[in-house]
């Protein structure tokens, strides 16, 4: 199945993920750069394992948002190509190197009081995990343009997660912040729901995947989180 629609649809359909992309770009900036600007971290508060894993993850969100603007202006589809690879690469060292941060970020004690320590290793694990076998997907899928970029967009909005919660830490103690979170990740895959059902006519088959795979990975965050094996893993990493 190739992009849905004629020439015009096709052109806005391309445009809106460029406008997805921006707003994942835009929800990341925010959500680290606030924790800058008002002055909770600064960049020699972590060692340098925690530099390469933001200029790894910020490589994927920049390059994601890059991919979709070629595609957007009708760029160079063989670029599209050469980076998409690049792409890949990047994607299978943030795994590996994302599961490595989270549990450096609770032996370091960063967690402490602020998350259940084996809530937050489910929660960036499981994330990961499900960003993975998105995108994945998304890249096996690179034939078919309509499946590979939901697929792709799917994956990516995994990633914000963090970026959201570090948001929603400004508002008042008390705040639902793992509810928030979760229904932001699927305000974004509604958008674009809508956007295929109210513009395209039909809703690509390729958000199915994305929202079960999303609903799935949260679905386990607390039954795994909260089971202990993984409390007792946390606490030794804290310890």
């Amino acid at each position: 199945m190739g992009e849905v629609g004629g020439h015009a649809p096709l052109a806005k359909e391309r445009w809106f993920f460029f406008y997805l992309a921006v707003a994942i770009f835009a929800t990341v900036a925010a959500g680290f750069g606030s924790q800058v600007v008002t002055g909770r971290t600064w960049f020699t508060d972590f060692p340098w394992q925690v530099h390469a894993h933001v200029a790894l993850f910020s490589s994927w969100i920049i390059l994601y948002l890059t991919q979709n603007w070629l595609v957007a202006n009708g760029r160079s589809p063989q670029l599209h190509r050469r980076l998409g690879w690049l792409g890949a690469v990047i994607a299978m060292l943030m795994i590996p190197l994302g599961i490595a941060g989270t549990m450096g970020a609770i032996a370091r004690g960063a967690i402490n009081g602020i998350f259940p320590l084996g809530l937050f290793l489910a929660l960036d694990v499981l994330h990961l995990v499900g960003f993975g076998v998105l995108t994945f997907a998304g890249l096996r899928m690179r034939r078919h343009a309509a499946w590979h970029k939901r697929l792709m967009f799917c994956g990516t909005v995994l990633l914000t997660a963090p970026a959201i919660s570090r948001l929603a830490g400004f508002l008042p103690a008390g705040s639902p912040t793992p509810l928030l979170v979760v229904a932001a990740l699927f305000l974004f895959l509604l958008t674009g729901i809508f956007f295929d059902r109210f513009v395209l006519g039909r809703v690509h088959p390729a958000y199915y995947w994305g929202v079960a795979a999303t609903a799935t990975v949260e679905l386990l965050v607390v039954p795994i989180g909260g089971s202990a094996p993984v409390i007792t893993f946390a606490k030794w990493l804290a310890t």
